[in-house]
């Protein structure tokens, strides 16, 4: 997220009690205590050592797709599977859903890798169309990409997808316990960031779908039900 959107959320681990360090790596992990307390010292790239009982180590996803080299199953530079409008593989017969496919997406004009269940449920059903109804009666995999996550009892749901290009819009005060963000290009939703407004990510997810203009001033009014708010 853009760092005036992340800042107020950097607030929510200090309230918590938590203290949150960015732009300092983990050079060193060793283990430390007695064997009826063990515990582990972990070194900072800024010098600093700190001592944890447990340590949870974050590392990313990237598509484990290796095994597929010289298979004629065509990859990208990001190791994932490029599958058509219809998740087709580059070799007949072959469809590619999940994490470890991207697809090209008109929407939003780039080809999209999505990680979240929510792509590996939509997925599978466009391929079963095709194979039981038929390319015809199949509409291209084109969604409207969607992930959640609790943090610190706040519900956050991120809906569409943006870039630094997007015009940000607030609605709402970040100080207040609800709030979201809007991304919009030529007056056109394109991304939504709700924390604690479910109705707002409800009734963007199908805005960004349709392509819809927004009224800035009223889409910027919390009390405006986001879907009045369309031009």
């Amino acid at each position: 997220l853009p760092p005036p959107v992340a800042a107020r959320m950097r607030a929510w681990y200090g309230e918590a009690g938590a203290e949150l360090r960015t732009g300092c790596a983990v050079t060193g992990v060793a283990a430390a205590g007695t064997p009826d307390d063990p515990v582990c010292e972990v070194e900072l790239s800024d010098g600093s050592v700190l001592t944890a009982g447990a340590v949870v180590v974050g590392i990313g996803a990237r598509p484990a797709t290796g095994w597929l080299a010289d298979s004629g199953v065509a990859l990208g530079q990001d190791g994932s599977v490029l599958a058509d409008e219809r998740l087709r593989a580059s070799v007949p017969g072959v469809h590619a859903v999940g994490d470890c496919a991207s697809y090209p997406s008109a929407r939003y004009g780039r080809r999209l890798l999505v990680h979240h269940w929510d792509n590996a449920l939509q997925g599978p059903r466009t391929v079963a169309s095709g194979l039981v109804s038929g390319e015809a009666e199949t509409p291209v995999y084109d969604p409207v990409p969607y992930f959640w996550s609790e943090q610190f009892g706040r519900f956050v749901q991120y809906a569409g997808h943006h870039t630094g290009d997007d015009e940000m819009l607030w609605r709402g005060d970040p100080a207040d316990a609800a709030w979201s963000v809007c991304w919009l290009r030529g007056g056109v939703l394109r991304a939504l960031l709700a924390v604690g407004r479910p109705r707002d990510l409800a009734q963007g997810r199908k805005l960004i779908e349709r392509g819809t203009a927004l009224d800035p001033v009223r889409a910027a009014d919390p009390s405006v039900p986001l879907k009045s708010a369309a031009r």
